[in-house]
């Protein structure tokens, strides 16, 4: 596959495939194919070929005539996804051998829509070439599926009268913010968390032996003037704060603190993100699972993590404070109640972006370590978000480096961390769609490139693949949290 290198600075934007020409047919030829038979029979056959041939050749037809948007993609690979799986029950409105045609061709453009995600996206100088084949390509058209769900499932916030209101809000808190030198150094925007003294025994269970369910109140405001304000303080569930606890009886040992990604926040999908049989078990760490504002039994909407990319920026912006906020707290406790030795961060995707935020605010923390990272949620809202919250927003005359430049309050980019250099360090999936590998390169180059870990796959590779494995380890041990050899 060739792609264009992309400079430090430059912007990312479409490239040009060799195979492009053969990888853009099979999304048009299957849609039209699901459309055809579906208007050649029974009322059901309609039915069923409605979504799926619709899908496909809308967005075939738009990557040929148009400009790639990302977002194209997300609903391809949903499209091709949905077309294998209606081919079965096609099976009895149509018969064996065009349901057979429709399976083929559907999942030819899974994989199609994988390659083309990919191979749009820019490489970064720094950042290896991902080299193509069929099942990376049908592994990142997962990624584009997964994409799609989390776009499909955040509410459009931003929209209406809530346009207006964002783009009042993002003026009143810039004049603000500027006047206050919080832009210039944002670390002075957080303030400094009490102590945290009660905590109580929360109800929710999981099979791993040992654990425990912790909830306190978190006592996060946001600051005394912060537009949004009396909104965010009206989420009742999130002013409660919640972790899962892994921990080992007998004398202190190391923590790690886990921070799970977006639409997470349960018992049983953040265990098994972060692997207790190899964390808790193997490398014999206690470990935290602080659960992040609006998630899991914090949540405010119908799904888990809504506000956090919803375009609402006050709210992006309170999310982050409040995270840092009671991680602080968490890791304190750590510290006195736990008498902890040392502690970690470990943070994937959304987790992997709050991680590197409190590696700035915390002093608590002897290592970081990242996969992943969605460290510019601003352009990932961008690039990703319906156009129906995007247009109302422009027309209003929000542009995208408003937000940005009101959210430098809770950006790794915009402030140093506080942990030293060989305890920080970075791994990400080549054919990432979830998290671009831009992501991981722009906290790289801003953290003065400290150790970083490339590997060939895509999002939901994290700590089931060897290089995670490998810089968690290493990182782990230059922090003194694991000894020097195993």
């Amino acid at each position: 596959m060739e792609n264009r290198t992309l400079k430090e600075g430059e912007s990312p934007g479409p490239v040009v495939l060799r195979l492009w020409p053969a990888a853009a047919t099979p999304p048009v030829i299957s849609g039209a194919l699901w459309l055809w038979f579906g208007t050649h029979d029974t009322l059901l056959a309609m039915l069923l070929a409605a979504v799926p041939g619709i899908l496909l050749l809308a967005t075939g037809l738009s990557n040929l005539l148009w400009s790639a948007d990302p977002r194209i993609f997300q609903f391809m690979s949903t499209g091709a996804l949905l077309g294998m799986l209606l081919a079965f029950p096609f099976f009895f409105v149509v018969g064996p051998l065009a349901a057979l045609a429709l399976l083929i061709a559907s999942a030819a453009s899974f994989v199609a829509a994988g390659y083309l995600a990919v191979g749009q996206e820019p490489v970064a100088p720094e950042a290896p070439k991902p080299e193509m084949d069929f099942g990376l390509a049908a592994r990142a058209a997962w990624d584009e599926v997964s994409m799609c769900g989390i776009v499909l499932t955040t509410a459009p916030l931003a929209v209406g009268r809530n346009a207006t209101r964002i783009r009042r809000e993002i003026d009143e808190a810039l004049e603000m913010f500027e006047d206050r030198g919080w832009l210039d150094v944002p670390a002075i925007y957080h303030q400094t968390p009490p102590p945290l003294e009660t905590m109580d025994r929360g109800t929710l269970i999981h099979a791993e032996a040992g654990f425990e369910h912790i909830l306190f109140d978190s006592l996060y405001e946001p600051r005394q003037d912060d537009p949004g304000r009396k909104r965010w303080l009206s989420h009742e569930r999130n002013r409660t704060a919640h972790a899962w606890v892994l921990r080992h009886p007998g004398e202190p040992r190391p923590w790690v603190v886990c921070l799970h990604g977006i639409r997470m926040g349960s018992p049983k999908l953040d265990l098994r993100h972060f692997r207790p049989d190899y964390l808790y078990h193997g490398l014999g760490l206690n470990l935290l699972f602080p659960i992040l504002p609006t998630h899991g039994p914090r949540r405010v909407g119908l799904v888990s993590g809504d506000r956090v990319l919803s375009g609402d920026a006050m709210d992006s912006l309170h999310a982050g404070a409040q995270m840092a906020w009671d991680v602080r707290r968490l890791t304190r406790w750590l510290r006195i109640s736990q008498n902890a030795p040392s502690v970690g961060l470990l943070g994937n995707s959304l987790g992997g972006y709050s991680a590197a935020l409190l590696s700035c605010l915390d002093d608590n923390v002897d290592c970081v370590v990242v996969g992943s990272p969605a460290t510019d949620p601003t352009r990932l809202f961008w690039q990703n978000a319906l156009s129906l919250s995007t247009r109302y927003l422009k027309a209003e005359g929000v542009r995208e480096e408003d937000t940005a430049r009101l959210l430098r309050p809770v950006s790794p980019l915009a402030m140093v961390p506080l942990v030293g250099h060989d305890r920080r360090a970075i791994f990400a999936g080549v054919a990432d769609r979830v998290v671009p590998p831009i992501e991981a390169v722009s906290l790289w180059r801003h953290w003065q490139q400290p150790r970083i870990a490339w590997y060939r796959g895509t999002h939901r590779g994290f700590l089931r693949i060897p290089e995670g494995r490998a810089v968690l380890e290493e990182t782990l041990r230059a922090a003194k949290i694991l000894p020097g050899s195993r």
